[in-house]
């Protein structure tokens, strides 16, 4: 039992660490040039809906691009409207890492890294940033192969087969669950791979799966909401209009959990692909539901 809870202990370490060199990576090959391109290209909220998805993509995380968006606006370099699309957009661009991790390709990260690691020694330019991130992908698989492993003798425990039990029948449990998971790694996407392969190895249902991803797009957004209390108002309304935004998100989607579940899994795929495809569809729409309502929220929050 120790070794499995030293193997759950690696893989969630790895999955952090493939997560943040993924990021990094991508981060360091667009440079600059990616900050110069949200400024510019921000001037409408269409222009900064998409901008923010694209560069979430970039990022591999909605918190960081809110947190740039926060400095931003506490700097005076974006108006509190135009970066409330940036928000809406980058929703939708963090749901892209779980559909990478939810492709049948495990058994190739240990090829990515290596194939990684030389490319970065290798080339002196900005393509070595590239292979930085091929590297950070395969960390991820390979993690994801080792929780799975750990997880078989963990599921014997009392205490783990209690509380799996209890947010099983309980989807407000496993959304607050999925909140303190996402707060406490600093990521939805590290939360939604978790939930893969509890769903995968069959620990938890699909409609728990999808209580833990709602809370897991709550959570992301409490770094950025403490961040802002140090900064301006206008800073401040940005991180509260993300945890608004997937707050909405839930209430709107959290009664029809089990039909939700019933829809995605009729789309077909692994259990992983059906958890993934969840997550995305959550997501986007989430953000168009929002978008038509943004000069109201504007109104709202401009109160604050």
């Amino acid at each position: 039992m120790i070794l499995a809870l030293t193997l759950t202990l690696l893989g969630l370490t790895l999955l952090l660490f493939g997560l943040k060199t993924l990021r990094n990576g991508l981060e360091k090959f667009a440079g600059s040039s990616l900050q110069q391109t949200l400024l510019k290209i921000t001037s409408t909220l269409s222009k900064g809906f998409f901008t923010g998805m694209v560069a979430t993509g970039l990022l591999q995380s909605s918190t960081a691009l809110t947190l740039m968006v926060v400095s931003f606006v506490d700097a005076k370099l974006i108006s509190f409207r135009n970066a409330l699309g940036l928000i809406l957009g980058s929703n939708i661009g963090t749901t892209i890492t779980p559909q990478i991790l939810a492709f049948p390709i495990k058994e190739i990260a240990v090829w990515l890294i290596l194939h990684g690691l030389i490319g970065y020694v290798i080339l002196k330019n900005k393509k070595r940033y590239l292979f930085s991130a091929l590297a950070g992908l395969g960390i991820m698989l390979l993690s994801l192969s080792i929780l799975e492993t750990a997880m078989i003798p963990l599921s014997e425990l009392p205490q783990v087969q209690s509380w799996l039990q209890q947010i099983g029948h309980n989807n407000f449990l496993a959304v607050l669950a999925g909140t303190v998971l996402s707060a406490l790694l600093h990521s939805s996407s590290a939360a939604t791979g978790i939930a893969m392969v509890l769903t995968e190895e069959g620990w938890i249902t699909l409609p728990t799966a999808l209580a833990l991803l709602f809370g897991a797009n709550i959570g992301t957004c409490f770094t950025a909401l403490i961040v802002s209390y140090f900064t301006s108002r206008a800073a401040q309304r940005v991180a509260i209009f993300h945890v608004l935004l997937n707050i909405f998100g839930v209430i709107i989607f959290y009664p029809f959990l089990t039909p939700i579940a019933d829809l995605i899994s009729l789309l077909g795929g692994s259990l992983s692909r059906q958890v993934a495809n969840a997550h995305t569809i959550f997501n986007v729409l989430s953000s168009l539901i929002v978008l038509p309502l943004l000069p109201y929220a504007t109104r709202l929050l401009e109160k604050y």
